[in-house]
């Protein structure tokens, strides 16, 4: 069986100079194979995303994230080789920090088997931890010699090894950092935590975070629940959600687009952004509303697919005096 790699056309070939339309328009039917793929494969990289466990909040961590992140994304493609070898990677990470997080720090120098089997000596984890430590350099190694033995083992075994690489290194993250936990209870730092989540977000720390505001919205609604047992989705989708309360008009943007006002619900003791029309910021203008009013609102939003509030609407205002 040959090795065909040749996707790119190499106009050199045939002494064209000019070759910058031709290569976009290649470039352009390549995104339309691509697309082809995805959209075919759409079905399995989510059910591959659902086979991957959540762990919550952890205040704690370091470098090993980004590969654990990564992991995901390749695990999610159905690239098990490479998930494999970036677990163990971060495995060793993780385990090197932990270590100095401790006081271990003549344990870095080691070698994975022999750090794990110091630590669990030591009694600073227990065996379930060492095993899956273990496993996980096992697997990995085999990964990356490329053994027979690692080479005979067919997709479905494959698959099952790599998500229960990642599924076992995130669940040691969890168990090990819990007791670092302490900036971090729960119920009482909501408002820090969606900051975070919204930064790392903007600032796409590696390729696998965040992709976008729809998984961001679904991330949040995770940490809800987590947090205080109610589900931010609050109705089907299409549904139309109103409502009326006393707010207090934060930040007021007329200038720019979009133009929108950041009310705080005085009620609810909570903010929401509220998209504003032409006629809207001329009946604003005209009450004489700024910064800092004090108005009794009817607001409405219609939930997207996942069932949550999406863009908030100003039905009608009457400014406090």
């Amino acid at each position: 069986m040959r090795y065909f790699d040749c996707t790119k056309f190499d106009y050199k070939k045939f002494n064209i100079d000019e070759s910058h339309d031709l290569i976009e328009r290649d470039k352009a039917a390549y995104k339309h194979s691509f697309t082809k793929w995805i959209t075919s494969e759409i079905d399995n990289i989510v059910e591959r995303k659902w086979e991957i466990d959540n762990i919550g909040v952890v205040d704690e961590t370091g470098d090993f994230i980004r590969l654990i992140k990564e992991a995901e994304l390749s695990y999610s493609l159905g690239a098990y080789y490479s998930t494999i070898a970036l677990v163990g990677v971060a495995s060793e990470d993780l385990c090197k920090y932990f270590s100095d997080k401790k006081g271990y720090a003549e344990l870095l120098s080691k070698t994975q088997f022999e750090r794990v089997k110091k630590l669990k000596s030591l009694g600073v984890i227990a065996n379930n931890l060492s095993d899956k430590f273990d496993n996980i350099r096992k697997i990995r190694n085999d990964c990356l010699h490329f053994n027979q033995n690692f080479k005979s083992k067919d997709r479905s075994t494959l698959r099952q090894e790599a998500v229960n690489c990642i599924n076992d290194l995130k669940s040691i993250y969890k168990e090990l950092f819990s007791s670092f936990n302490g900036t971090y209870k729960t119920g009482t730092l909501t408002t820090s935590v969606i900051e975070d989540f919204a930064k790392q977000m903007a600032r796409q720390t590696s390729f696998g975070d965040t992709l976008n505001a729809e998984e961001f919205t679904m991330k949040l609604r995770y940490f809800m629940a987590d947090e205080f047992g109610i589900d931010i989705a609050i109705s089907d989708n299409g549904s139309l959600v109103n409502c009326t309360s006393i707010f207090i008009v934060k930040d007021l943007d007329i200038d720019t687009e979009p133009k929108e006002v950041s009310l705080f619900d005085i009620r609810l003791n909570q903010h929401v952004v509220v998209d504003l029309l032409d006629e809207d910021v001329l009946k604003l203008n005209s009450s004489g509303v700024s910064e800092n009013s004090k108005i009794i609102a009817r607001i409405n939003s219609v939930t997207n697919h996942q069932g949550v509030s999406a863009t908030w609407n100003l039905e009608s205002f009457y400014l406090v005096d």
